[in-house]
């Protein structure tokens, strides 16, 4: 299911480019002394369970407006290919959710972010955060006006989170775009 998912979504972005994986420029990864599992890939999250953070919760309160426009419709909803940001209708994102498994090191985590073509008035740089726990599992800063992307990020967890922990999605950028959160999945033993 990955890999169609992968392939409809490089379809959908005009291309899979450098995916941003760990270890390449702007990227962060998870490092250690880990145990290979041999499981399955579930769901960590599900698209519709996603929430607005307020700005008491907001982990990265100091890249929050002091106006925040993020409606749910016009700035967020939940697509057939995952959770979306519309920063035409969304000045700042800040979403959360809890696991819905526990993580435990040596697992694989597989995340997918696609973006279409970033345009905005003037240039700009988008920024996008993935948090599990308190582990930053994806950041990018992009520049704007640029091309549509996928960050299909796999990385080895070298931590250990039980199930009901929050996941942060955070995303602001200037200009009419559109950001699909499609998966974050984590391996589990059979």
């Amino acid at each position: 299911m990955t890999s169609r998912r992968l392939f409809f979504a490089c379809a959908l972005a005009a291309g899979c480019g450098d995916a941003g994986g760990p270890g390449s420029d702007g990227g962060s990864a998870s490092t250690g002394s880990v145990v290979e599992i041999d499981g399955t890939m579930v769901d960590l999250v599900k698209p519709q369970l996603w929430l607005q953070l307020g700005a008491d919760a907001d982990p990265l309160p100091d890249h929050r407006p002091a106006s925040v426009e993020c409606p749910l419709g016009a700035g967020w909803l939940v697509e057939v290919t995952g959770f979306e940001v519309n920063t035409g209708g969304c000045n700042y994102g800040a979403f959360t959710q809890p696991t819905l498994r526990e993580i435990v090191p040596g697992a694989q985590i597989s995340l997918n972010l696609y973006h279409f073509d970033l345009v905005a008035a003037e240039p700009a740089t988008a920024h996008a955060v993935i948090m599990i726990g308190d582990h930053v599992v994806l950041e990018r800063e992009v520049e704007i006006p640029g091309k549509a992307m996928v960050y299909d990020i796999d990385l080895v967890a070298d931590f250990a989170l039980a199930a009901g922990e929050p996941v942060v999605f955070h995303l602001h950028n200037h200009g009419q775009n559109t950001w699909t959160l499609a998966s974050i999945q984590v391996e589990v033993e059979d």
